[in-house]
Parts: structure tokens; sequence; C-alpha cells
């Protein structure tokens, strides 16, 4: 099984080698607060950095045939690439909107650098999209929703909405946001959470078929009514550190691992 250590070198190399073999594209961040990758179905690395700029790697895009001398080429919903790279990038208000905008983007591998307040929301629900996805160093909002496909995320601070349907999601925080609340979901497959050890918040968990593991001092609420519940399937809501921001951890059908960083 894959491990976030290893997915964040695998973005490392994967920078090393699209810095050697691909192309690049920039784009200056002005007044734009979020970033928003939908219909690629390829491979998406996310990384935040200390910059003013979106820098895209790819892949070099496969030569045009010689008919189509002097011609662009048009994708799905008649969107262009822009970018030279498969891409498409607009803007729409505060936010960059980047799209799949040629058969590269359907198989390629893209490292998205940006700077690493930005909110991020990333859109991966295909049923083609079958690549994970890796996202790092990021401190501002994260969106996600993906159909096939595991999600690793490290050095993140929330808040944060994850859901997939078939893969599993592993993050890693380095501090946790109070602000906002923390979803993060999936039908089938496993979360590894882990937070600060001092992290204060209200979590709740729920596997139907799976266990829920924690190595938190938690303080769990007890029940109002003698009735016992009989069925799978439900929250168990406790305390950590006293309560906080508000912390939801689903899997239907396998477990829940939530850690403490020590």
């Amino acid at each position: 099984m894959k491990t976030i250590k290893s997915i964040i070198t695998a973005i490392a190399l994967t920078a090393i080698t699209l810095s050697l073999s691909a192309q690049e594209y920039k784009h200056p961040v002005k007044q734009a607060k979020k970033i928003h990758i939908k219909g690629v179905l390829g491979k998406i690395d996310v990384e935040g950095y200390n910059g003013d700029e979106l820098i895209i790697r790819g892949n070099k895009l496969e030569k045009k045939p010689e008919r189509a001398r002097g011609l662009k080429p048009v994708y799905k919903s008649g969107i262009q690439d822009n970018t030279d790279i498969g891409l498409n990038v607009s803007e729409a208000g505060n936010m960059i909107v980047i799209t799949g905008a040629s058969k590269q983007s359907e198989d390629g591998e893209y490292l998205f650098r940006v700077p690493r307040d930005l909110a991020i929301a990333i859109n991966y629900q295909s049923p083609f999209a079958n690549d994970d996805i890796s996202l790092s160093n990021i401190r501002g909002e994260v969106e996600m929703k993906t159909m096939n496909g595991d999600v690793y995320m490290e050095k993140i601070t929330g808040p944060a909405v994850i859901h997939t349907m078939n893969g599993n999601i592993e993050a890693t925080f380095t501090t946790v946001n109070q602000e906002n609340p923390i979803s993060i979901t999936s039908m089938n497959g496993h979360l590894d959470i882990t937070l600060p050890a001092d992290t204060p918040a209200d979590v709740k968990m729920s596997s139907m078929n799976g266990q829920v593991y924690t190595n938190f001092d938690m303080d769990f609420e007890k029940e109002k009514e003698d009735l016992k519940y009989v069925g799978g399937g439900r929250d168990v809501p406790g305390k950590i550190n006293g309560g906080g921001v508000r912390i939801h951890l689903k899997s239907m059908n396998d477990n829940i691992y939530l850690r403490k960083n020590k």
C-alpha cells in the first residue's frame, strides 16, 4: 500500500522528471483567491509554494499531423488548449479555472505549483479518471470530489471537504483551521487522518461495515436515552482536547484511522 511519504517522494520525482522533459505554463495570480481544476483525467499533483504565479508542468504534446498545420485542436464542448500542454486556463471573478482541453489531458501527468494560501478545488469525478491525486503544502481551503483513485494530502491546514467513491483518503494536517468544519468521506475506501496532538475538535466518525481506530484521548458523548441503537453506520461523536472545530469522518465499507501527530 502506498504511504503519504512515498506519494510526496513521487511528487518530487515527478517534478524532476517534468522539469527535464516537459513543457511549462505560467499564469500570474493577481486577484484570484481560488484555483479550480476540472475535466483533467490524467495524473494530478498539487504543490503549494511561496510565490505569486500558477506554474503548470505537463508532458510535451504529441507532434501535430502535417495536415493540422495552422489549426488548433478543439476538445469537448469546444474548449481550446491555450497553454500548449493540453489545458485551458481562464479566469472567472476571483477564480482561476483549469480545464482539460485535449486528449493529452486524459492520460498525461501534471504538476500544479500554486501559491500556498489559495483555495483549491478539484473535480475528478469522471469514471475514466483513475489516477491518484496528491496535494501538499496548502494552507487554503481544499475541496475535492473523485470517483476512483486514492487521495493523498500532506502539510494541509483545512478547512477541507473531500469525498471519493472508490478510493482511500490519507491526510496529514500541520495545524487545523478552527474557522470552518472539515468533512472527509469515502464510500468504499479507508480514511487515515493525522492531526496535531493538541488539536481541539468535535469529532464525529462513522463506518457502516468497518471499524474506527484512534490513539487520541476522546470524551465520548453519553447516551441521552435508555434505548440502545441496533444497526450499523451510527455516528460516534466525541471531543478531543476539550472540543473545537467540527470534524466529520465517514467511510461506508472500510476502516477509519484517526491518529495524533507526535
